[in-house]
């Protein structure tokens, strides 16, 4: 069965109509229900915040990796070395959300890959363990 490009344009509609009036999202098999903005003031409201934290975190994110680095540069620390500091120790030094935070930071593809270039690979630096 064929279907026309107007009849598929006004399916489209229909069902775009239908996500408005419901206020709810297909995401997979799941249905999720979101309730409007109260105005549309609060809806750039928080989109202005929501830009500010996703910069102010890429700041921070930026001053942690830098800090790594000068680390492992100096022969201090390496890649395994952040890990497991993150995933042990102390625990009232920061709160659990804080370290997978720090974490997936770590794990992103990048870092690794900045981690691996300047250690050489699985050996490491020479000279580095003693």
């Amino acid at each position: 069965m064929k279907i026309s490009e107007k009849r598929l344009r006004e399916i489209i509609r229909e069902e775009i109509e239908e996500i408005k009036e419901a206020g709810s999202i297909q995401i997979g098999g799941m249905k999720t229900y979101y309730q409007g903005f109260s105005s549309k003031e609060a809806k750039k409201v928080m989109d202005d915040a929501i830009r500010n934290y996703a910069k102010d975190l890429r700041k921070v994110q930026y001053r942690v990796i830098k800090d790594w680095m000068s680390k492992a540069k100096a022969g201090v620390i390496d890649y395994f070395d952040i890990v497991r500091g993150l995933e042990t120790g102390d625990i009232a030094r920061a709160h659990p959300y804080e370290t997978k935070f720090l974490k997936s930071v770590l794990d992103r593809d990048k870092i690794m890959n900045r981690f691996r270039q300047y250690f050489g690979g699985k050996k490491g630096k020479s000279g580095r363990t003693k």
